[in-house]
């Protein structure tokens, strides 16, 4: 009998996701014409262009002992490749959570589609030794396909099962990085399930609901319930492109996030299970690598902690305990996760953990050591928002350390060896984050405050009389900029050379660059320079430009227009001086006027004072931001700004002969 009820059950299904693809060609059916394609009509010059991107969520029966309902989530998605950049998109990640082997991916196809000689389609399955499970953290892999015979004019194909233990659904996003010609989410959940919708849609979206009769396989047999089937498309969806000094892709991106709310078995019984944060704290304090990491012992700290508690002065205590911890321990570039991995006590010994091993390893020495210490959660910009009506820790990808001493506030992250830590770290300027502080949290906004980027650049440049002009400069880095620019040097001593100094200036010839104060966190990173350059010149007449090492020789806003909005993150400051000598045989012809000029709101401000006295020019420029943030909408105005204010920065100095009596 239960064979029978099995087979029925799997024909039902399978008539439901043949219906839910009904109007979609199948997986393997190509249309000649989209191998044809060469551009996107929608968004030109794509590199690639999801023509299809299917989703279907259902409810079945459960794991025996583990829960009584799994979600099973399909996906289907094929995509063209227009450009060679373009051919990155076949090498697909798709992620999962792995612990307790709670979901697991099944069926998964995946396919390669070229035209070949004769006009015909030739098709090549990709083979298993291509895909492979690649760990990512403890909890999390990634099932890696790696696509053979791509080129440009292909089409890849995949598709897959998500099996997951758990009652809740996945968000779709309908829009991504490349531009989507379809993109349908399909879901058919139990009225027994309630859940809440969080749409964030800006253009026309289909949309359809509608109860049905479904079966669903359980451990005795099947029940029949009613199921609310929606679908939601949308179509002609334009790629987020990266666009300069843009916040996350992710905030930009229209898609749909679900929270399951109730579970509705009667009238007079509804269960009300939407997530508190609360809820959220409880279960990351309970967590064997989160909460009870602070409850761990790190013996082979214990004399360093000793000798911490020696120091009287709480804020010199908290400086002591964070710089050895940044300055000894190495981070291992593992991103984007608040967990912790190798746990405290082994990070404490390895000396190497990720971010959730070393922000909380730095919070449990500080408070044993007397420094009150509690975990902030975060979601850097470039992670995206967090939505504080939204209780999922999934929006977070960062933990830190966040510390009060008297009246001053701190927030640690010992993975940065270089900021002081009076700055808040750069990549949590200007977000909210939640304070584990309680069992309802906290949630806080972290500003910039006074801080700032700011750069300073001083050049002195003397002419001679065959047009050869020798100098020295220069460049003070503060604050975030010394930051910036530290980490930079870090990465690759003659890559910030040419970076910096090189590449930005082609007419020069770079001797010699130094660097001071880089241990020294509240001093300026001091940069030297030793350079020369032959002047550009048309008959009697040498030209030069005075806008010399500063970081703003090249304006990045050119775009006609612009999706996303402008966000700087800081403040940010720049100084430039310039002193410059020319030869006796020759005069001043063209030197640039004194100006200031701003923008409407006067939150940017550009000035220049310029002295000549005889042979010797004298060049004062200051640029001031006082906003971090400008929305995309007005942009012509900003970007009408930014190109005058370059016109203006990038002005050269004209000297010629002096004329013979």
């Amino acid at each position: 009998m239960k064979t029978i009820i099995a087979s029925l059950i799997l024909l039902f299904i399978l008539h439901v996701q043949a219906k839910a693809q009904k109007g979609l060609p199948g997986f393997g059916k190509v249309d000649k014409a989209d191998l044809l394609m060469t551009d996107c009509d929608f968004d030109k010059g794509a590199d690639a262009l999801v023509l299809i991107d299917y989703g279907n969520t259902y409810y079945d029966r459960g794991t025996v002992g583990f829960s009584t309902f799994k979600t099973v989530y399909e996906r289907r998605t094929r995509i063209k490749i227009l450009k060679e950049k373009g051919i990155a998109q076949a090498d697909v990640k798709i992620q999962y959570y792995n612990n307790n082997n709670e979901e697991r991916i099944l069926k998964l196809k995946a396919v390669t589609y070229n035209i070949v000689e004769g006009g015909k389609i030739q098709t090549t399955e990709v083979k298993k030794s291509s895909i492979y499970s690649k760990k990512i953290d403890a909890s999390h892999a990634a099932m890696i396909i790696v696509f053979p015979e791509v080129k440009v004019g292909s089409i890849i194909e995949y598709s897959y099962s998500l099996e997951r233990e758990t009652y809740h659904l996945k968000d779709w996003y309908f829009q991504g990085r490349i531009p989507v010609l379809y993109s349908e989410y399909q879901l058919k959940v139990p009225q027994i399930f309630r859940f809440s919708v969080q749409p964030s849609i800006v253009e026309p979206i289909e949309d359809k609901q509608e109860i049905i009769d479904e079966s669903i396989s359980m451990d005795e047999g099947f029940i029949e319930t009613k199921s609310l089937k929606s679908t939601y498309i949308m179509r002609n969806l334009r790629g987020i492109k990266n666009e300069p000094f843009m916040g996350s892709p992710m905030d930009y991106m229209q898609r749909l996030n679900f929270q399951l709310t109730q579970i509705y078995y009667s009238e007079s019984r509804i269960e009300d299970i939407s997530l508190k944060w609360s809820n959220v704290i409880k279960t990351l304090w309970k967590r064997e690598d989160f909460g009870e990491q602070l409850e761990k012992t790190v013996p082979a700290a214990m004399s360093f902690v000793e000798e911490a508690k020696k120091i009287a002065d709480a804020d010199a205590r908290m400086k002591f305990v964070y710089n050895h911890v940044r300055k000894s321990i190495s981070w291992n570039g593992d991103e984007n996760y608040i967990y912790t991995d190798n746990g405290i006590t082994k990070t404490w010994e390895s000396k190497s953990g990720n971010v959730g091993d070393i922000n909380l390893l730095l919070i449990k020495l500080l408070n044993d050591a007397g420094v009150k210490a509690t975990p902030v959660l975060f979601s850097t910009r470039e992670n995206g928002l967090v939505t504080p009506t939204y209780p999922f820790v999934n929006q977070f990808n960062t933990v830190m350390a966040y510390v009060v001493v008297k009246d001053k506030t701190y927030v640690l992250d010992a993975t940065n060896k270089f900021i002081n830590p009076k700055l808040l770290p750069e990549k949590v300027v200007n977000t909210n984050g939640l304070i584990l502080d309680g069992p309802n949290g906290r949630w806080k906004d972290f500003l910039s405050g006074k801080t700032k980027y700011k750069v300073m650049s001083a050049v002195q440049g003397e002419i001679d009389a065959s047009g050869t002009m020798k100098g020295n400069a220069l460049v003070n880095c503060y604050e975030y900029a010394r930051v910036e620019r530290c980490e930079d040097w870090a990465a690759g001593n003659d890559r910030f050379k040419s970076d910096y100094f090189v590449t930005p200036y082609p007419g020069l010839q770079v001797e010699e660059v130094s660097i001071n104060n880089l241990e020294a966190d509240s001093l300026p990173l001091e940069q030297k320079i030793k350079f020369s350059a032959v002047l550009n010149s048309s008959g009697d007449y040498r030209y030069f430009s005075v806008n010399l090492f500063s970081g703003l020789e090249k304006n990045p806003f050119i775009a006609t227009t612009r999706v996303t909005d402008i966000d700087f993150g800081v403040h940010k400051e720049y100084t430039i001086f310039g002193n410059f000598t020319i030869p006796q045989e020759f005069v001043f012809d063209g030197v640039p006027e004194n100006i200031s000029m701003s923008t409407a709101d006067n939150s940017i401000i550009f000035s220049r004072s310029v002295k000549v006295d005889g042979n010797l020019l004298n060049v004062r420029m200051t640029l001031d931001f006082k906003r971090t943030f400008y929305t995309a909408d007005a942009y012509p105005d900003f970007k009408e700004f930014y190109k005058k204010m370059f016109d203006k920065l990038n002005e050269q100095v004209v000297i010629k002969k002096k004329t013979t009596p």
